[in-house]
C-alpha cells in the first residue's frame, strides 16, 4: 500500500489489528526487510545466521550460559547487521535486573510489529552479560545503531545502576553467506544509507491515530 502526500511517499510495510509500520520518504525507499525474504532473496535468512551466531558464541564465550534465544521473530528475513553489547556489572543483582529489562523489552516486541530489529541470544557468566541486536535494514541500522547510548537506554540502565558508556559495543555486517564482518570502516552500501537516512522515517501508527518513531 502506498500513499502520496505531495512529494513524500508513505508505504505501509507491516500491519496487525492494533497497529501498522510506515516508511515515509521522499525517495521511494523500500526497506530490506520487505525485499530480502526467504524464497525471494539470495542472501542468507535468520534461520541460518542465528545458527551461525550460536556456534560463534560457543567458540568465543565457552563459559557463558545462553539465557534465551532472544525474540522468536524474523526468521524468514535476511539480517543486514548485528550489534554486540558487552557489559560487566558489580553484582549479581545488577545482572538479574538487566536480564529482566531485556525480557520486558522482548515481551513488548512480541505484542507489536518489529520487522527492523530484534534481540538475539543474550548470554551471561557471573557478573558479565553480552547482548546481541539483529538488524534487518541498513538505513535503519545507520539511524539507530548508537541508540544504546541514547537517553531512553540510559534511563533503562539507570534502573540497575549501570552507565551504558562503560559497555563495549561492536557492530558487524552480514555478508551474503551469513558470516559476520566486524565494521571498522563503512562499506559503500553503509555510506549510501548514511547519506539518505535523513530522508527516511520509520513510524509506528496505532489504530487510534497516534504514532511514534520506531
Amino acid at each position: 500500500m502506498t500513499e502520496h502526500t505531495g512529494r513524500v511517499e508513505e508505504r505501509v510495510v507491516a500491519s496487525i489489528p492494533s497497529e501498522e509500520i510506515l516508511v515515509r520518504s521522499s525517495i521511494g525507499y523500500v526497506p530490506q526487510y520487505v525485499k530480502d525474504i526467504y524464497g525471494r532473496t539470495e542472501r542468507v535468512t535468520k534461520d541460518v545466521t542465528f545458527a551461525k551466531l550460536l556456534r560463534l558464541i560457543r567458540e568465543d564465550y565457552p563459559k557463558f550460559e545462553l539465557v534465551s534465544i532472544g525474540t522468536p521473530v524474523n526468521f524468514d528475513i535476511a539480517p543486514t547487521h548485528l550489534t554486540r553489547v558487552e557489559m560487566r556489572f558489580d553484582s549479581q543483582e545488577q545482572v538479574e535486573a538487566c536480564l529482566k529489562e531485556i525480557s520486558v523489552s522482548d515481551a513488548l516486541i512480541r505484542t507489536r510489529i518489529q520487522p527492523a530489529w530484534d534481540w538475539q541470544a543474550p548470554i551471561a557468566y557471573r557478573t558479565s552479560v553480552t547482548l546481541h541486536v539483529g538488524w534487518y535494514d541498513t538505513v535503519y541500522f545507520m539511524t539507530f545503531k548508537d541508540i544504546f547510548l541514547g537517553q531512553l537506554h540510559c534511563r533503562y540502565s539507570a534502573k540497575f545502576g549501570y552507565d551504558p558508556r562503560e559497555a563495549k559495543i561492536s557492530h558487524f555486517r552480514y555478508d551474503d553467506h551469513g558470516d559476520l564482518e566486524l565494521i571498522t570502516s563503512l562499506s559503500e552500501s553503509e555510506k549510501y544509507a548514511d547519506l539518505i537516512k535523513e530522508k527516511v522515517e520509520f513510524i509506528r501508527r496505532f489504530r487510534d491515530g497516534s504514532s511514534e518513531t520506531t
